[in-house]
């Protein structure tokens, strides 16, 4: 009998033999941090893996590392910089051009807590990267994604996070001022936004795309000590700590919801779902409100399109 997956579960036990060969995924990301495990584990089953970092380099080392390892498909370097639509555009186009099947793509990228700053195009550096960044891809890449006849899943690595509160943290989606530009900045919550922006895109990309081959989840990793809490005050204290107290996991067992999202067939019937500890979870109330999710994608989209924040939406 297979055991259940659960909060220890690590990449490789999410995979449950899944056989990968001759499948195309895509991960952002992919040069640190959990997304290194994510990468590991689709590759050990079988797959190409289209790694994407903003240092092609740092990937490099990586898809070597990893090859060594002796897993069965293959590593492809590709840069990226979701701080930067052109630079979107540019990776997308490239995928386009090379035909490529796509079978997987998990947006596994982000920046956490930074202090105050804009992307290239404007957008506040953590919603602009999280989201709109991602997105950007993703909507560039749908005609080649409908266009297959197999299924195609796209998993975001959101947080729990997306449950901060805006009383204490300045967490929740401001319509209003989504880059912080008439409101004081607080990195906490701009996280928060983000987050909770990454749940409400998958749901959104979920329901647009219902009755077709595209599946949408997002999905809270766990707390992993990685480079992406650089900018958190707490970092250093929280890593001295036991696990039996913060209840942290490894980098491996961090990438395991986000290949179970990838691969399970028990979330066939569940596209929109969040996971955590592999397995469906109910998110924040925000995150299940269907209109703020239209307006919020409606609203970033509407921002990709012209490559600067925009005023609010009516």
């Amino acid at each position: 009998m297979v055991s259940a997956l659960g909060a220890r579960s690590t990449a490789l036990e999410a995979l449950r033999g899944t056989d990968l060969t001759g499948k195309v995924a895509i991960v952002t990301g992919g040069n640190s941090g959990i997304g290194v495990e994510t990468v590991r584990a689709l590759a050990h089953a079988g797959a190409k893996v289209l790694l994407t970092s903003r240092s092609v380099q740092a990937g490099q080392k990586v898809a070597e590392e990893i090859a060594q390892s002796g897993v069965q498909g293959t590593v492809e370097v590709h840069q990226l910089d979701l701080a930067d639509q052109a630079s979107v555009h540019v990776f997308t186009n490239s995928v386009k051009a090379s035909k490529t099947r796509l079978d997987i793509l998990i947006l596994n990228a982000g920046v956490m807590m930074c202090p105050k700053s804009t992307t290239k195009d404007g957008f506040e550096m953590q919603l602009g990267t999280n989201v709109h960044g991602h997105l950007a891809l993703v909507q560039d890449l749908l005609p080649t994604l409908q266009a297959q006849a197999h299924p195609v899943r796209i998993v975001v690595v959101s947080s729990r996070a997306h449950t901060f509160p805006k009383r204490w943290f300045g967490g929740g989606i401001e319509l209003s001022d989504l880059h912080w530009q008439h409101r004081p900045y607080n990195s906490w919550g701009a996280y928060g936004q983000s987050k909770l922006g990454n749940v409400l895109m998958a749901k959104e990309l979920a329901r647009r795309y219902a009755g077709t081959n595209i599946k949408a989840f997002s999905l809270h990793p766990g707390s992993i000590q990685t480079g992406l809490q650089k900018h958190s005050p707490f970092a250093s204290f929280y890593s001295l700590l036991p696990k039996r107290i913060t209840g942290s996991k490894t980098v491996a067992e961090g990438a395991a919801t986000s290949i179970y999202a990838a691969v399970s067939p028990d979330l066939e019937q569940h596209s929109g779902a969040y996971l955590s500890n592999c397995a469906i979870e109910t998110p924040s109330a925000a995150a299940e409100d269907a209109a703020l999710a239209v307006k919020f994608y409606d609203q970033v989209s509407a921002e990709i399109k012209a490559g600067k924040p925009l005023p609010a939406l009516a």
